[in-house]
């Protein structure tokens, strides 16, 4: 039998999918949730010392859209730091060989704005400053695991991946990502005859929207190939927030208007990535952003009344 494999933040988008992946490739996997609170030390040591597996998935963040980074920026930065410096030094102390751990994207520097983003820029210079708080505190996971390696402790994967949505996404009205936000509420105003569904920003935004079966499987690919360092995961492909909303509107059969508001926050105007990294494993996405988009729908019609809010 397979070491254990021990999954932070199980239960959110990436982890509900990574577990089901690990677990049908023969894997035992440990998940936890937020019933464990890795923000205190002695229950991220005891959750370690319990499981004691040679990999850790860590994925375990506060995290949220433009609206709750720009606002909640004390937490998020609080949260984020604990979390990742207590699980971390738990892994040391119970001989963890390797932690793959989830970056951001958003964390590159601000001064790259519709550059191509490079990983070993990754730090930089400053990040956005709608989501500074929580780009400084997964930038500095970047850093301890990397001292960590450099001291021989263990190895690590820190994955940047793009904008990812799908199924088991968190559709909170206010701190979702715009992926899962959008989704709910062109749903919502169709079944509402609502007559507009206004939107943050100009539209004029760009991303690379990854679909989660894509994520896990680079993530699954990356794992088997023990990749050491920092690695982009994205499609490469560029859409901006406008042509996003029109998508997602017509995907859910919307009739009404979609307003912009420029005087609203949109946080970086372009991010694009450069993938030489993970296409040099034999990765490449599956899905277009269309497919993507029409099972996510689907997937929130059908689960609507058990959808993940937090």
């Amino acid at each position: 039998m397979s070491d254990t494999i021990l999954v932070t933040g199980g239960t959110g988008l990436v982890g509900r999918n990574l577990v089901a992946g690990l677990e049908g490739l023969g894997h035992s996997v440990v998940s936890v949730g937020s019933e464990r609170d890795l923000r205190d030390s002695d229950v991220a040591h005891r959750l370690l010392a319990e499981v004691r597996p040679k990999v850790v998935f860590h994925l375990a963040a506060r995290v949220g859209g433009i609206y709750a980074n720009s606002t909640q920026k004390p937490g998020f930065y609080r949260d984020n730091v604990l979390i990742n410096t207590h699980v971390i030094d738990a892994a040391v102390e119970t001989g963890v060989e390797y932690v793959f751990a989830m970056g951001t994207g958003c964390a590159y520097p601000k001064r790259l704005e519709g550059a191509v983003l490079h990983e070993d820029d990754y730090l930089d210079g400053v990040p956005e400053p709608t989501n500074d708080a929580y780009a400084y505190a997964k930038r500095g996971m970047l850093v301890h695991l990397e001292a960590l390696r450099a001291d021989g402790a263990l190895d690590y994967c820190f994955c940047l991946p793009a904008n990812v949505y799908g199924p088991h996404d968190n559709f909170h009205p206010e701190h979702s990502h715009v992926v899962a936000a959008l989704v709910r509420r062109f749903v919502e105003a169709r079944d509402e005859g609502a007559p507009e569904v206004a939107i943050w920003g100009d539209g004029s935004a760009r991303r690379d929207f990854l679909y989660i079966s894509d994520c896990i499987d680079a993530m699954l690919l990356l794992l088997e190939r023990r990749f050491s360092g920092v690695v982009n995961v994205a499609t490469g492909e560029q859409t901006s927030i406008g042509e996003l909303a029109e998508a997602v509107s017509r995907g859910a059969g919307y009739r009404g208007e979609i307003r912009f508001d420029p005087a609203m926050p949109a946080g970086q105007s372009g991010r694009r990535f450069d993938i030489e990294r993970i296409r040099s494993t034999g990765w490449d996405p599956a899905h277009t952003l269309a497919d993507g988009l029409a099972e996510t729908i689907s997937w929130f019609e059908t689960h609507r009344s058990e959808i993940r809010e937090r």
